[in-house]
């Protein structure tokens, strides 16, 4: 259990709530700051808007001195061509336009007018007044204001006309431009009374996203009849919402709290900690003068006697235990031992460690027990008293937390006496290996009855077997034990049981599961492993549930038997299964209900001798209808063959596999035994060795089929590499030895599909055809084997072949269906007329060269 520390748990209760003040108040200074920043940015931007307004009047102010100057210009007769060369007044001047009507009826049109609107000048100043701005809408949406000045009376007092000035609100960058720049605002918004909007400016740095304050004020000048308001904002970040106090408010918060809690943890510590810190120095009576200990002062009291009882308690329990009994620590010093163990060890009060006190023969699993390890112990004989005590050794952690060591010894005198009295007079197994009880035999026989009146023969050799194993139960094995694979005794039990009890197919419907890397470790078999393996597989051959099968590996140095899809056992069974595993140190497992687990304490030793690496052979399956092929497919892949499948000798006699092509050996499925017969006496025929390494898989064995036969039940990793491995000597299987026979045909050349229906006819022939798409890939074939029958779809194949001169190969018989110019006579021509193969073009094939067909 985790200790805890009232210091570091007040020191943490108290910080809390300082975190969470200084917290509160940063935030305040934080808010107040932000506030009153934003009242002094609201009252400059009142004060902006007054220079805004002061701007405004300066541009109006320069507008109406080019009204009265272009005015008197007119006046003096200029004409509206001369009044465009005074670039100056133009270009530094307010006005964007003027519009000047004379009395006789004359106007001056200012070009730049179509610039703003398409309204006519007569329109806009209707609402004119002289010498004020009026404000005034086009229909196509532009706002301007307008200055209407008399240009004088002539010499009778009559007016000479009106000269009328505008300025565009909505489209004039120069006064827009003024505005933001004097108000060195970042948004300028100026709309009339009604809600119009007239001008909009904005700094390019500006965004509705961040934030800003705003000014809203009504823009009042002289020169202008028409009130405006006017809108401000001012980007204002958060980051710039701030001042530079707000950061020392916060730090003086912060240290104010800081020394507020030392101050708390200083007096705490003086006024309670050191106090309970002393207490072991002020001893009980010290301790009763705090009220608060006295609670927990009388529990220790209460503890402390309970603890007293229990040690007497103990102190007599190891005294009427009729043991020795020592204690020590982690340097093995004795601290503690019962009054047989003094009577013992009376040097005990001399010695310094318990290795003082015993022979040097028993300190090593004293050792031991100090590092850890259980079940050590030694026998030790004092003379003095006649009598032998055993050890055992007991490793523990001390209230310390090192490891020591507790001692318990028996006296086993009369029991050493007993036992050599038995020794001499009872043989050994008769004691220590058990006995099949007397009726067994006659539930075993009740339980066969059935079986005895319909299948006899099979009963009576099940029934010597079970016999053979009750007998080897209950006597010592005089043979030595054997040191082999877990894979070759498999097999040897396998066909041990093979040949005693002959099972049916259905008792040999079962499969077993053995990795190829455990079936090669070697370990040292008694009989006694190599009954309990045999019962596994009779437990397996009773059963008749299909899907069956065992798994046979090791496991944490030992052998472990896990049997799947069990019916009711036997009596015999039953008793043999749960007694072998106790004679080879193991278990029985049967908990689950799907399952039953035999186990055996054995350690392999090493990997075997002989190697039994198939890694990259090369293997030919034929299935023949073999109900396992999938299964015997993988177990092939699993030990890392290379396999080629065929459904049938058909298939592979007609398959376009090259022909320098060699297997190192060829596995045959027996589902039809005359299919497997009639191909392997093909290849034997064909082939210039009598023995081929093939590798017959079926349910039940033939004489018929030479070579091996594997059984379904046999089929096991470690099985096939061994079977491999001995077929090693004998030749491989070369598709040229008989792909090249003088009955076969090789058909090359034309097209695909022509190929396929030649084959299929030579097959129905009973002929063996093979395709050849490449005809360079017989050139090693047609050179160094027995005669063969080639026949050439196509001239441009046949060509081919001339150009490598294998039409003067003496072997070879050449069939062209073809004809060309410079055919040799080693080409024989048939004419078929360009079609595919009929009855009469098969027959006049095998009449041109003497062979019959089925």
């Amino acid at each position: 259990m985790a200790t805890i520390s009232l210091r570091k748990r007040f020191s943490r209760k108290v910080l809390i709530p300082f975190i969470l003040g200084a917290l509160v108040l940063c935030s305040a200074v934080w808010v107040m700051d932000y506030y009153t920043q934003r009242g002094h940015s609201l009252a400059s931007l009142h004060q902006r808007t007054q220079t805004l307004s002061m701007s405004f009047s300066a541009y109006l102010d320069r507008a109406n001195f080019e009204v009265k100057y272009l005015s008197e210009q007119v006046n003096d007769g200029e004409t509206i061509d001369g009044l465009f060369q005074l670039h100056d007044v133009l270009f530094f001047g307010g006005l964007d336009f003027f519009y000047v009507v004379l009395e006789n009826g004359q106007v001056m049109e200012d070009p730049r007018v179509r610039l703003y609107t398409q309204d006519t000048p007569d329109s806009l100043i209707q609402g004119a007044q002289i010498n004020a701005w009026r404000h005034v809408s086009s229909s196509d949406r532009g706002e301007m204001l307008v200055f209407k000045k008399s240009l004088g009376s002539n010499s009778v007092g009559q007016s000479q006309g009106f000269f009328y000035g505008f300025i565009s609100l909505n489209n004039n960058l120069a006064l827009a431009s003024d505005l933001i720049t004097s108000a060195d605002a970042d948004f300028i918004r100026i709309k009339d009374l009604v809600g119009n909007v007239l001008l909009v400016e904005k700094q390019r740095s500006f965004s509705d996203d961040i934030p800003y304050i705003t000014h809203d004020s009504i823009l009042s000048i002289p020169e202008l009849e028409d009130n405006l308001t006017v809108e401000l904002r001012f980007a204002r970040p958060l980051t710039e919402s701030f001042s530079g106090v707000v950061m020392i408010g916060c730090a003086v918060v912060l240290i104010c709290f800081l020394l507020m809690y030392w101050l708390i943890q200083f007096y705490a510590q003086r006024v309670m900690f050191v106090p309970i810190t002393g207490l072991p120095a002020l001893g009980r009576e010290g301790a009763m003068d705090f009220l608060e200990f006295q609670p927990l002062l009388a529990q220790m009291n209460r503890f402390q006697v309970q603890l007293k009882v229990r040690e007497q308690h103990l102190e007599l329990l190891s005294n009427s235990l009729q043991s020795a009994i020592l204690f020590c620590d982690e340097s093995s010093r004795v601290t503690n031992m019962n009054k047989e163990a003094k009577g013992l060890f009376p040097s005990y009060q001399f010695a310094s460690t318990v290795f003082d006190m015993t022979p040097i023969a028993c300190h090593q699993p004293i050792q031991r027990a100090l590092k850890g390890e259980y079940g050590g112990g030694f026998e030790l004989e004092f003379p003095e008293s006649d009598r032998v005590y055993d050890f055992n050794t007991y490793s523990f952690i001390n209230e310390h937390g090192f490891r020591s060591v507790m001692l318990v010894g028996r006296d086993v005198s009369e029991i050493r006496r007993l036992r050599w009295h038995l020794t001499h007079r009872f043989p050994q197994h008769t004691l220590d290996r058990p006995h099949p009880p007397s009726q067994l035999i006659l539930q075993e026989l009740a339980s066969c009855k059935d079986h005895l009146e319909t299948s006899p023969q099979s009963t009576v050799r099940w029934l010597n077997v079970i016999g053979d194993l009750l007998t080897k139960i209950s006597h010592l094995d005089s043979a030595a034990s054997k040191k082999m694979p877990l894979g070759e005794l498999v097999v040897q039990l396998q066909d041990e049981l093979d040949l005693s009890l002959v099972p049916s197919p259905k008792q040999q419907d079962f499969s077993v599961e053995l990795s190829l890397s455990d079936a090669q470790l070697v370990a040292e078999w008694t009989q006694d492993h190599r009954s309990m393996l045999m019962v596994a597989f009779l437990l397996c051959i009773n059963s008749s549930i299909s899907g069956r099968y065992i798994h046979i590996g090791w496991e944490k140095n030992s052998l472990v038997i896990k049997l799947y899809g069990l019916e009711d056992m036997t009596p015999a069974l039953q008793w043999l299964s749960h007694e072998y595993p106790k004679l080879v140190k193991g278990r029985v497992d049967a908990s689950d209900a799907s399952r039953f687990v035999m186990m055996a304490t054995l350690m392999p030793e090493a990997q075997h001798d002989r190697s039994l690496n198939v890694i990259g052979k090369h293997a030919v399956f034929v299935k023949n209808d073999y109900t396992e092929s999938n299964r015997l497919l993988e177990l092939l892949k699993s030990i890392g063959m290379r396999v080629e499948v065929y459904s049938s000798f058909a298939e592979f006699f007609g398959a376009g596999t090259p022909y320098r092509t060699k297997y190192d050996v060829m596995f045959v499925g027996v589902g039809d035994i005359e299919l497997a017969k009639s191909g392997i006496d093909k290849l034997l025929t064909s082939s210039r060795s009598q023995a081929l390494p093939v590798i017959h898989v079926g349910n039940h064995r033939s004489d018929e089929l030479p070579g091996e036969t594997m059984l379904a039940h046999q089929l096991m990793p470690f099985r096939l590499a061994s079977m491999v491995v001995t077929l090693g000597a004998a030749p491989k299987i070369s598709l040229g030895d008989w792909a090249t026979h003088a009955t076969n045909f090789i058909i090359t050349g034309g097209t695909h599909i022509s190929q396929v229906i030649w084959q299929s006819e030579l097959n129905a022939s009973g002929f063996v055809a093979r395709r050849e798409v490449d005809i360079i890939n017989l050139m090693s074939v047609l050179r160094h084997h027995s005669p063969v029958v080639v026949v050439v779809l196509d001239k441009a194949t046949a060509q081919l072949a001339m150009k490598y001169h294998l039409e003067h190969l003496g072997n070879t018989k050449w069939i062209v269906l073809e004809d060309f110019l410079d055919r040799p006579d080693t080409m024989r021509f048939i004419d078929v007329e360009g079609r595919l193969p009929n009855d009469g073009a098969l027959e006049a094939l095998l009449q041109n060269l003497n062979v019959k067909g089925e």
